[in-house]
This record gives structure tokens, sequence and C-alpha cells, in this order.
């Protein structure tokens, strides 16, 4: 990539941060003393520990040690937030080596999802080989929470403001404290797709053609849906050849997903 596209990325990420302090919509639940609770922050943490303990209940449905896939969870927690964070910073490097003690600013948002998913899969695919737990099998039964989760915490960006939509006045349109201009709500039609891909995974799940068969409709929907619903973003986002960055992501994933669909068919 050339160097002025990362200089036109990094005063992208300074307009993204000022119209975020603009937009917020709630990004501070309480304070008490020194302590503060961030919106963003909460709605993460709420959508991980409720995919967690459904995911638990629903391991030991399927006989699956609880306490290795707990374990596994962590795991992926860690390797999603470590993951997410290192593409975010490496898409803006030129922000983060003018600006270093930012990368450290996690309530500021700036969490890359394609990274979160390859960090989290990292991390599953270790434990499940320290723990020899059967990954496609534990895969297929947090691929349907992962998007339960993720619809979870995607309400967080809306009350933090990142992730916003572009300049609409029509139906459904939000104005959000200090910004004039009203913005598609591109955070909750996220959050509302991502709720419907978990309906779908548990339909699936119930008559899955072999193992691994949700957590590889799980990438190749997610990455179809982050593709096309990324054009209704307002946040200025790099391009490649007129497509966000985060479109190219989500179509490599479903590209992926297809891969695995293959491969897995044909051993079966």
């Amino acid at each position: 990539m050339r160097g002025d596209s990362f200089s036109g990325l990094a005063l992208n990420l300074d307009l993204r941060l000022n119209l975020y302090q603009l937009n917020t919509m709630h990004r501070i639940l309480f304070q008490i003393g020194p302590v503060t609770l961030y919106s963003y922050g909460f709605m993460i943490a709420v959508g991980f520990v409720l995919s967690t303990v459904l995911i638990l209940g629903e391991a030991r449905k399927e006989g699956l040690p609880g306490e290795s896939v707990f374990d596994a969870m962590i795991a992926v927690l860690a390797g999603g937030m470590i993951g997410g964070r290192l593409l975010f910073v490496a898409i803006n490097a030129e922000y983060y080596f003018r600006h270093p003690v930012r990368v450290l600013f996690f309530n500021e948002g700036g969490m890359a999802i394609q990274g979160a998913l390859a960090g989290a899969l990292i991390g599953g695919l270790l434990v499940c080989r320290l723990k020899r737990l059967p990954f496609w099998r534990t895969s297929d039964v947090v691929a349907p929470y992962a998007a339960l989760g993720q619809a979870i915490g995607r309400i967080g960006c809306f009350f933090n403001g990142c992730c916003y939509g572009y300049p609409y006045s029509g139906p459904c349109a939000v104005l959000f404290p200090g910004d004039p201009v009203p913005r598609f709500p591109s955070q909750l039609l996220y959050s509302g797709a991502l709720l419907m891909l978990f309906v779908v995974l548990l339909a699936v799940k119930r008559e899955k053609p072999f193992q691994g068969f949700v957590f590889i409709s799980y990438l190749v929907l997610y990455g179809t849906l982050r593709f096309s619903l990324d054009f209704l973003r307002g946040d200025a986002l790099m391009t490649l050849d007129g497509l966000t960055l985060s479109q190219a992501l989500g179509l490599a994933i479903t590209a992926a997903g297809i891969v695995l669909w293959v491969v897995r068919r044909s051993r079966k």
C-alpha cells in the first residue's frame, strides 16, 4: 500500500475521533469517584457473559466438558480483544505512531472485528488443542451465541457514538447530541442483523449435515452481512478499489467460509 494511503487514513481517524466525540449518545453509564463505567465496555461485557452462560449450557447438552469450554471462552475473549485492537492500530498505524498512548484508550472504541475474529479463533484453537476439545463440535456450539454477543455489543457502539451511519434525514434517522447532522442508525441495523443471524444459526444447528457446518455458516453469512451493511457507514474509512478495508475483509471471511465448506463437505 502506498505511503499516501496511510497519511489519508491518519487524517480520516482524526476526523472519526472528532465525530465520535460529537456523536456520543450515552458514552458513560455512571461515575463513582475515580471509577467510570463506559457503555461500550459494559455492553461488550454483557454480550460476552450472556453468550458464555448459554454456550456452557449448550456444551453440557452436547457432552462437552464445561470447564474446558469455559477455558476456551476465556481464550476467545483474550484473543479477540488483542486481535481486534492490533488490527485497528495496524490499519491506523500513522495516527498511533503520532499518538502512541492512545493505543490504550479502549473507551474510544477502536476494535476491528475481523482482527477480533482472527484472534478469537487462534485463542480457541489453542485451548481446543491443549484441552483436547473437538474443534468443529465446539465451534458449532459457540457460533450462534457469538452472533448474539456481537448483536449486544453493537448496542454499545450506538451509545458510544462509534461506527456511525451516513448523513440521513429519512425515517428512523438519529440525531446524536452535539452533531447537527442526522445520521442513519447503522449500529442498530448491525445489531438487528446479527440477532437475525443468531436465530438462523440456531435453526441450522438442528439439521447440520456435518460437524463444523454451523461455524462455517457463521463465517459465510457474517462476512456477507459485513460487506453489505458497510455501505451504510458514515465514518471515513480507507478504500481499496472502491471498497472499504472492512468490506474487503468481509469478502475474505466469506471466501474462507466457502473454502472450508467445500473441504469439510468433501471429507464427509
